[in-house]
């Protein structure tokens, strides 16, 4: 309910976007701070973690681990598996099996609801 002096709707006191000569000093710092690494001088450990740094983004999202796009039409949607144990030996159990023998439980145990209308 309104209510006479409350603040809502006011201008927020956050600090505003940062303006374009602030960008532009902030870019040119990291591209002289990136041109100034040396590449040979680095463990094998820095190189991997630098790696993992870039690519993403130098790979787009819509490529696959085989490199070939995938179309959302063609790929199969499966809800995911439930398995519902009684107590914690059941659990212990299936944490026991070989993958084979836990996806042939899966595929043999009730579904919840009807994945296909």
């Amino acid at each position: 309910m309104f209510q006479v002096g409350n603040q809502y709707g006011k201008m927020s006191k956050r600090g505003k976007a940062l303006d374009k000569e602030m960008r532009d000093r902030i870019k040119q710092l990291a591209n002289g701070l990136i041109d100034s690494i040396d590449i040979d001088t680095l463990t094998s450990n820095q190189r991997v973690n630098m790696l993992k740094v870039v690519l993403p983004y130098l790979l787009p999202k819509e490529l696959s681990i085989n490199g070939e796009m995938v179309n959302e039409e063609e790929q199969e949607i499966k809800p995911p598996a439930v398995i519902v144990f009684g107590d914690s030996k059941e659990y212990k159990a299936y944490n026991q099996m070989c993958e084979e023998e836990k996806d042939k439980m899966v595929e043999e145990a009730t579904p919840l609801f009807n994945s296909k209308p």
